[in-house]
């Protein structure tokens, strides 16, 4: 089959290869990227680098308000009663919130510098001040991406902000250190925000070619009470996903340091290989999902889950066995010696991860099915013990604290989501 017809493809079976060719190669670059910063770079300038990456992660929840998901499962319905007066209108509203949201945000930045930042060391606020170029770009980026998945064209949605970032980022990197400059931390959040907006523009060719084109002379209708009332447990269950997977990051530069923090995230950068399977498919079955059970196919519904998740596990539990056997050698050989002890840490998420893929895609069938009140409930649940039980592992165990008190959680949710699907849908989305 030819690349453009993958790319342009609305079938689940090439949407799904397509979009784990996708995440398999944004997911190698971007271990090369931190590869290529850990060498670089010394340990307490990559974890400045972190900690700004995270922040800027964490800022695009205020931002975005989990409309990214809004709008993939509201394309997908619209889509099934071909109202695109509805889908303009969507667009409309949610690009005009998300850049209103961004201008807040700015605000906000520019009057806490005088009184908050200069506190802090300035490569530290250099490197988030370049970040902050980026959100609008991300968070613009992220609507048009979830769109385009909306309309099924689930491959074109993913390869901008996925493997395009992470490339550019990667030649940039690659094209510095060949100029015999000087990476700094400043530098290299410069360098992300480069390979960002340039992902956006392209990106935005994409949609328009897709669908916005076919909606200029379209009068957009505007359900802005439903969106309202639908996107709060979208929102509560991004942004606290988002919060409860980066809060560790901080409660170690709080009780920790700041050479933790970067330990942590080779951690997490490496075991999170074990995963790009599960993301790379759940983007590609989220519309697919929604619109069977919109028909109350719950049969196909079951068969799309099933498939996935064997899928998902088969291809996981090779490239854990290899972290959890051979990780210290690996760690030494491509990030140096003073990364060997995130072995340990690694072992423990990678037991996290592989649980994740036995259980399935659980959390995008509560989203796409309307149990996101159920999931943004749980998420909550799951980050108030995160923070409680985080804090005493971090201070008395490090960076193998935080290792267990991410895993120990993510198994409990997820364990917890499998059950709930299975009374309430009749819906197995383990291996089994």
């Amino acid at each position: 089959m030819k690349i453009s017809k993958i790319f342009n493809s609305t079938h689940i079976r090439v949407s799904a290869i397509g979009s784990l060719g996708i995440k398999f190669f944004s997911a190698l670059f971007a271990f090369l990227n931190g590869i290529l910063l850990a060498r670089i770079l010394s340990v307490k300038d990559f974890g400045i680098y972190v900690l700004a990456f995270t922040t800027l992660t964490v800022l695009t929840v205020p931002v975005s308000l989990g409309l990214p998901n809004l709008i993939t499962r509201y394309i997908s319905k619209y889509q099934v009663y071909d109202d695109k007066a509805s889908i303009k209108g969507l667009l409309i509203k949610t690009n005009i919130f998300v850049a209103i949201s961004c201008l807040l945000v700015y605000v906000i930045a520019f009057a806490s510098y005088f009184v908050w930042w200069k506190k802090y060391d300035f490569i530290f606020a250099e490197t988030f001040i370049y970040a902050l170029i980026g959100l609008p770009f991300i968070a613009l980026g992220s609507l048009r991406s979830a769109a385009l998945r909306g309309l099924k064209y689930v491959v074109l949605g993913q390869l901008p902000d996925t493997f395009l970032r992470n490339f550019l980022f990667f030649l940039g990197v690659v094209l510095f250190a060949l100029l015999g400059y000087k990476l700094s931390p400043q530098s290299a959040m410069v360098l992300l925000t480069i390979a960002t907006v340039i992902s956006f523009f392209v990106g935005y060719y994409f949609l328009k070619i897709k669908l916005l084109n076919g909606l200029k002379h379209i009068q957009p209708v505007f359900k802005s009470r439903e969106w309202l009332k639908e996107s709060i447990p979208f929102t509560l269950t991004s942004g606290i996903e988002v919060i409860k997977s980066k809060s560790l990051t901080y409660i170690l530069a709080i009780f920790g340091s700041v050479e933790a923090v970067a330990i942590f995230e080779i951690a997490t950068r490496s075991s999170a290989l074990i995963s790009f399977t599960l993301d790379g498919l759940n983007s590609a079955i989220a519309p697919y999902i929604s619109s069977a059970f919109e028909k109350k196919n719950m049969e196909n519904l079951q068969r799309i889950v099933t498939k996935t998740t064997r899928i998902v596990f088969v291809f996981a539990l090779p490239v854990a066995l290899v972290f959890m056997i051979g990780g210290r050698p690996l760690l030494d050989f491509l990030y140096g010696k003073e990364y060997s002890i995130a072995y340990w840490p690694l072992v423990i998420l990678c037991l996290g991860h592989l649980v994740n893929a036995f259980t399935g895609s659980a959390g995008i069938v509560l989203n796409m099915t309307g149990h996101q009140g159920y999931l943004s409930k749980s998420l909550a649940v799951m980050m108030v013990l995160m923070l409680l039980s985080s804090v005493p592992l971090v201070i008395g165990y490090d960076v193998v604290g935080a290792s267990i008190a991410f895993s120990a959680i993510f198994i409990l949710q997820n364990v917890l989501w499998v059950l709930y699907i299975r009374k309430n849908l009749r819906i197995n989305t383990t291996i089994l």
